[in-house]
């Protein structure tokens, strides 16, 4: 999707998150006329705290040193990247425009755009991908704009070059999920789903209709506040209120005393969401939602489910981004895999773009 700058086979995909970085690489396997995924390599490497803060790079040579050591650990033989950006200073948006000769989209795309971006052309990066929908009228021919401030990307481009990598495709972690999503259920790509990644620093809220993103919004929230509020409620370290929050055993600390503050917190993190439900609903013709996807490291917490269950009356799944690749139990451990699963979704988003069978 947006802001490629080639396609290549041998690329992997990185996760550059607030709490930590996730690396995939993807091999195609042709079977019969059906395309499948091999995971080829596989690689998690923690960042220094507050490095990296609502996806702005805060440690330039922290992050530069956990990207090498996640190659090196990871053992893939590649040195390119496909690596994704959220945050305040990406932009998605759906419009409707004339439809013209095909000589003259681009232009016309390019104008219609610039209501719809708060930045002055100068200041990001633009790309699109039209979209034939159902509830588009004859005349017009669905858009989905992204852009990213220029200033953003070349601190992301400048990391790598300092880790000696080289960035071949940039997507949005929001288009990412979807990819991720996408591949592997298929049941869901003529559904209407919301897909909810719930990182460190920001939530991603993805509302697809037939496979193609309708509405797209990062929330400056995420497992990260969770932490903060346990630490300070509990009067805890970081470390330790860090494993409180995942329901790990914290000497003094009893489950008793974290659920309240994560009630709280998820009480906060769900009104955001009844926010975009209600705001995709107020400008849409068709507003229903059939499933409600979870993913990201909070989709981790004990009874996450539970939580969005209580205001949404719709099916809730915890999506597992490896549910169709193939992976050699001799060459991966399983049990990592299952247990760290939803954090890898935009990483194997990323690294599907990177073998260039999805868009």
């Amino acid at each position: 999707m947006p802001l490629s700058f080639m396609k290549t086979k041998k690329i992997v995909g990185l996760d550059i998150g607030s709490f930590g970085l996730k690396l995939i690489e993807l091999k195609p396997v042709k079977k019969g006329k059906e395309t499948r995924y091999e995971l080829i390599a596989m690689g998690y490497e923690p960042v220094p705290y507050q490095s990296i803060v609502e996806g702005s790079i805060m440690d330039s040579t922290a992050v530069a040193d956990a990207i090498q050591h996640v190659f090196l650990e990871s053992k893939t033989k590649s040195s390119s990247i496909s690596f994704g950006v959220s945050g305040s200073s990406v932009i998605v948006k759906r419009i409707d425009v004339q439809r013209l000769n095909p000589n003259e989209m681009h232009e016309h795309i390019l104008w219609e755009a610039r209501p719809h971006i708060p930045f002055t052309p100068e200041e990001v990066n633009i790309d699109y991908e039209m979209i034939e929908t159902t509830d588009t009228p004859p005349d017009k021919v669905g858009v989905i704009l992204a852009a990213v401030k220029k200033e953003k990307l070349n601190d992301y481009l400048n990391i790598l070059t300092i880790s000696n990598k080289s960035a071949q495709i940039v997507d949005l972690d929001s288009f990412a999920i979807l990819n991720s999503v996408m591949t592997n259920y298929e049941t869901y790509r003529e559904r209407t789903i919301v897909i909810i990644n719930i990182g460190a620093s920001i939530t991603s809220v993805v509302i697809a209709r037939g496979g193609y993103p309708v509405f797209v919004r990062d929330i400056a929230f995420g497992g990260n506040q969770f932490t903060d509020h346990i630490q300070k409620e509990l009067n805890l370290k970081y470390e330790k209120a860090e494993s409180a929050k995942k329901g790990r055993q914290v000497e003094g600390v009893s489950p008793a005393a974290v659920k309240p503050v994560i009630d709280l917190i998820f009480n906060d993190l769900r009104t955001e969401i009844k926010k975009t439900f209600e705001f995709y609903r107020s400008n849409t013709s068709e507003g229903r939602i059939d499933n409600i996807l979870l993913s990201g490291g909070t989709a981790n917490l004990e009874s996450v489910s539970d939580y969005f269950a209580q205001d949404f009356d719709i099916p809730i799944e915890i999506v597992n981004p490896f549910n169709e690749i193939e992976i050699n139990p001799k060459k991966f451990d399983l049990d990592f895999i299952k247990d760290m699963a939803p954090v890898f979704n935009v990483a194997v988003g990323l690294a599907l773009r990177a073998v260039g069978d999805s868009k």
